[in-house]
Formats: structure tokens, C-alpha cells, sequence
């Protein structure tokens, strides 16, 4: 008897120091939606990779909570509001991925929950902080994706010398392509480098899209998500394709992944980078050798590419002007 009670109370013992030790756990949220073609895996892996090579093993200093919501676009705004009213007040940290945070900042600003964005587009992440170069001064911080489109018709200008119309090709539906549209409204003159811009709406149709773009001439297009959800029907418009790249792909992947297709040139952010540096910033803060007040934003990675072999394909001479102008020749 006595040592039945001997027994018990060592397992009693163990299950209340389990109990403590995952008390003490740091809990971190993800809240992601699903982008093309890894829904942000790669930024969860590399932060998660990150944060145990600075001592912050997942099961024993943190956990971490995964959400990816049902869809890409503003139909998901309820399961995110939802899952952040989970876990305001349980978390230690929510790392917001792409647009979702935009619709998470109103719930964590006044509470004590720090929030990461992990990637945003510079210009979602200035509707959210005063500054993304000075500290923040509050609970967010983050890592801000660059996508200028002067530098997307910048390239145009480079590869296509001669070329006068490109069409930006968008989703109203989708807030990230909405958030490029207007960056796109905004260049200056001097920024268009003598191109005119359409803007296409596929909310309208994917026929009715290839028809603007056969009725306007256009000699290039691109976009974000929406065109990039689209592309393969697109592409039956035979033109090249010069855009920005939010895909959640590794670097070593981008060569395969453009292989196909009519994907000329663009510019890359590797997510896996942003999830490595947004863990930096996070071992620092849990470590307590920095506050997410004093974290100041961190600018993403950006690589501009050409793919040589799309453009053989139809039929594009790459001059050695825009080769040098990029990061990553594709062969």
C-alpha cells in the first residue's frame, strides 16, 4: 500500500511540474491564408527553424498555434477577427501574415498582445505604423515586402525597348492586389518611363480580360494574386508576363517554378527570409534584450529576375543592359 501511494505521488509530482514547465511555454499564433503555392510554410518553417537555433525549442520554451483561413480573400476577414478574439489574451505573440493584418490591428493595438506581420506590403504596413523605418512605439513590428512599380516598368523599359502599353492585371476582390492598384494610380509621369498603363479587373471575367487585353494592344502585363491564380489562362494571351512575385516559394525554387509559361522578368521576395528574420526580432524581445516597441520594421530581401528561357520562347532578345540590371538569370 504504502508504496502504491509512493508511486502515485511521484506521478502527481511529474504531471504538476509538466503542468508548470508548459505553463511557462511562450505561445505564439500564426494566422495565415492560403497563397500560392506554400500558403506561407515557408515563413512559418524558417522562423520556427530560427527561434531553436537561438534557443527557443518548440515543446519546451514555446508552442506554437497554426491558423490558415478558408480562403485568399476578404471572405476569411470573420475567421480572422475570430481567431485573433481567441487568442488576444492567451497568446504571447500573433504573427499575421499578408493582408489578414490589416484586419487583426484594430483587435491588438490597445491590448498587451505583441503583433508581428510576417510578410506585409510596405504600404500595409504604413497604414499601420507612423513610420517603417523609426521605432514602431507600440505592440507591432515586422517585415515589409517592396514592390515598386516604377521598377516593374523600369524592367519593361529594359527588356522591351520599344514597347508602349502594359496592363496591370488585378482582383477587387483581393485586398493585396487593391493595395498594388493604387500604387500603380500613383506614379508620377517620370516614373512611367513613356508607358501606358490599363488596369484590368478579373472580378470581370477571365474572357472579358483576355478581350482588353487584345482590344488595347497590350505588349506586357502582371500583378500579384489574382494574375498569378489565373496565370495559366492567361497566358493562353501568348504575351510576357513582367510582375511582382508574392509566391511563398524558396529561392532555389524559383527557376523550376517559372520554367513554364510566359514569365519574363519580375521581382522575388523570399518569405523564408522574412520568417528568419521575424524569429530574430522575436528571440530578442522573449529574451529581453529589446522590446517590440523599440523593433524597429525590417525591409525584405527583393531580387529581380529574367528568365531567359521564356523570353527565347517568345522570341524576346534580352540585351546585356537587363541582364546586369538583375539578381537571378534564369537559363
Amino acid at each position: 500500500m504504502r508504496r502504491l501511494l509512493l508511486m502515485a505521488w511521484v506521478i502527481l509530482l511529474c504531471l504538476m511540474e509538466a503542468s508548470a514547465a508548459h505553463a511557462q511555454l511562450k505561445r505564439i499564433v500564426f494566422i495565415r491564408y492560403p497563397i500560392p503555392a506554400s500558403h506561407f510554410t515557408t515563413v512559418l518553417d524558417g522562423f520556427k527553424t530560427t527561434m531553436s537555433q537561438q534557443g527557443f525549442q518548440e515543446g519546451r520554451q514555446v508552442e506554437y498555434i497554426d491558423i490558415i483561413t478558408r480562403s485568399a480573400d476578404t471572405t476569411s476577414i470573420p475567421e480572422v477577427v475570430a481567431a485573433v478574439k481567441q487568442w488576444r489574451d492567451r497568446a504571447d505573440l500573433i504573427v499575421t501574415c499578408g493582408w489578414v493584418s490589416m484586419y487583426a490591428r484594430p483587435l491588438l493595438k490597445e491590448s498587451r498582445t505583441m503583433q508581428l506581420f510576417l510578410p506585409v506590403l510596405k504600404s500595409v504596413a504604413q497604414t499601420m505604423l507612423p513610420s517603417v523605418t523609426k521605432q514602431p512605439r507600440t505592440n507591432l513590428t515586422g517585415l515589409y515586402l517592396m514592390y515598386p512599380p516604377e521598377k516593374i516598368l523600369r524592367l519593361c523599359r529594359l527588356l522591351l525597348p520599344g514597347m508602349t502599353r502594359y496592363a496591370y492585371i488585378y482582383d477587387s476582390r483581393i485586398p493585396a492586389d487593391m493595395i498594388f492598384k493604387s500604387g500603380y494610380q500613383k506614379l508620377p509621369t517620370a516614373q512611367r518611363y513613356d508607358i501606358d498603363l490599363h488596369l484590368f479587373d478579373l472580378a470581370a471575367g477571365i474572357d472579358t480580360v483576355l478581350m482588353q487585353l487584345r482590344e488595347h494592344k497590350i505588349e506586357a502585363y502582371g500583378g500579384i494574386v489574382g494574375s498569378f491564380t489565373l496565370r495559366q489562362e492567361l497566358a493562353s494571351s501568348k504575351l510576357p508576363v513582367i510582375t511582382s512575385f508574392t509566391l511563398d516559394i524558396d529561392q532555389q525554387d524559383l527557376a523550376t517554378f517559372v520554367q513554364e509559361g510566359n514569365i519574363v522578368a519580375g521581382l522575388y521576395n523570399p518569405f523564408r527570409y522574412c520568417g528568419e528574420q521575424g524569429a530574430l526580432i522575436t528571440a530578442d524581445i522573449f529574451s529581453g534584450r529589446t522590446t517590440i516597441e523599440q523593433s524597429s520594421p525590417r525591409p525584405a530581401m527583393q531580387l529581380a529576375f529574367v528568365n531567359l528561357a521564356a523570353a527565347r520562347r517568345l522570341g524576346l532578345h534580352v540585351s546585356l543592359a537587363a541582364l546586369d540590371a538583375v539578381d537571378i538569370v534564369v537559363q
